[in-house]
This record gives structure tokens, sequence and C-alpha cells, in this order.
């Protein structure tokens, strides 16, 4: 198994191209463009949408009428600004996927056979047990059983010293 960790990369193309697309691929850009469509659905959702400006005005005075007008904040879901961080999310997410999905597919083929015992240890879901029979036909008996569970089983020596 490699330690490249990348996926897929763009190799051809000027710098600032292959910058632009490292930085559209990646997923703090991706949890960045959430936050600012977070932030503007918090104000679509407190500011009441699509009212008359007349209302804008007697809430917020003129000049705050006229400013939520000119950014849409009014209208926040229908905005050109929103329309066009939800399209750089779908962008975002799709260049993400594509970069990543090969690595993780190799990721999901490679069996893991050098997993630490305390790596084990620290997973959520485990169990530890006292054995009846030697390890090794405990081993072949466990083993036996998730075969017929229609689980794929490798057994392994190891030295656990």
């Amino acid at each position: 198994m490699s330690d490249n960790t990348q996926g897929l990369t763009v190799r051809s193309g000027s710098q600032a191209l292959r910058s632009g697309i490292e930085l559209l691929s990646s997923m703090r850009f991706a949890i960045s463009l959430l936050t600012v469509i977070c932030i503007a659905s918090v104000i679509g959702t407190v500011l009441k949408q699509h009212e008359p400006a007349v209302n804008y005005v007697n809430q917020f005075g003129p000049f705050w009428a006229e400013v939520f007008g000119a950014i849409q904040l009014n209208a926040v879901y229908s905005a050109w600004w929103f329309l066009l961080i939800l399209a750089f999310l779908v962008l975002s997410t799709s260049l993400c996927i594509a970069r990543n999905t090969p690595k993780i597919l190799a990721d999901l083929r490679v069996y893991k056979e050098n997993i630490r015992e305390q790596s084990l240890k620290a997973f959520h879901h485990k169990a530890e047990a006292d054995l009846a029979d030697g390890a090794e036909a405990e081993a072949r008996r466990i083993g036996t059983m998730l075969a017929g569970g229609g689980w794929k089983v490798r057994l392994q020596q190891r030295d656990t010293s």
C-alpha cells in the first residue's frame, strides 16, 4: 500500500489552474462554502423574505432597507450570490469526490493485516473474552462461524510477545 493520500491530481495546465482545481476540490473549501451558506440561511430565516419594500423601510429604516435590497437579503434563497455559492459547493463536492474516490476504492480493496493490538483496542465496538480452548482452535472455530455467515476469513498466526 502506498502512502499517497492525494488520489487524482492535475498534472497538466498552468500552475494557477492546478492551484485553482486543488482549492476547489479541497474539503476545507467545501466546508467554508457550507459555513457561508449556513450564515446566509440564518439571515434568510430571520429576515422575512419577499416582503414589500415598504415593510423593510418601516422596520429597518430607509438606509438599511436600501442595503438589504442592494445585496438581496430580502430574497436570499433566490439571490444570484447565494445560487453562485451553491453552484461552487456542487462543483467543489464533485471535484472532491472525483479526486478522492480512486484512493478510497484502493484502500477498501486492501486487507489490513498489520494492525496492532493497541489500534484494535481503540475501536469503539470491540469485545474481549477468555478462550476455552487454545488460541489456534478458537481462531479456526470463529473463522468457520464467520465464513458460514458469508464473511471472507483469513487466519494469521502472530507473535504476541
